[in-house]
């Protein structure tokens, strides 16, 4: 009868330190690679909210002007919260933004997703083209009130 000898097998468990920091050097790598898109991206997602938001709200500054201009000249489909705004000394623009909610024209003001307070730097009807302060007697457009720069290389306050 022969008998069988069992030789001790050593079994590898775990991983070298060689292979530990060699995955540790490829991960840092691959993560400095991917920081950068991700920060694109995001910024990205931001300038498209931005955009999305300023639409929404300079087509309810003109839906806004239309419905006014409708209850002063007393039209039939002119609806009832306008003809109360009717005035002389009125442009037919919003006086504020916040007008536009309780007038029902906008639903809600976004906000702006560049500046940090989240708040809108307005123009008047009356102000100049370039004019960088307003009366705030009337809103005639809406504006970021971020100086930083865009992906494309301009200002979001010049959006």
């Amino acid at each position: 009868m022969t008998t069988l000898t069992h030789k001790k097998r050593w079994v590898r468990q775990g991983f070298t330190l060689v292979e530990l920091l060699i995955t540790i050097a490829l991960l840092g790598v691959l993560a400095s690679v991917a920081m950068p898109l991700v920060e694109a991206t995001v910024t990205r997602t931001k300038e498209l909210e931005l955009r999305r938001s300023l639409r929404r709200m300079r087509e309810g500054i003109d839906r806004f002007k239309l419905d006014y201009d409708k209850a002063k000249q007393n039209a039939k489909d002119a609806k009832e919260v306008f003809k109360e705004l009717v005035r002389t000394d009125r442009t037919g623009y919003p006086l504020t933004l916040e007008e536009m909610v309780e007038t029902k024209t906008l639903r809600r003001i976004p906000k702006d997703p560049m500046s940090e307070d989240g708040e809108w730097g307005t123009r008047s009807y009356s102000d100049g083209l370039k004019s960088i302060l307003t009366d705030g007697r009337d809103v005639y457009d809406v504006a970021s009130t971020s100086t930083a720069t865009a992906l494309d290389g301009s200002t979001y306050e010049t959006w």
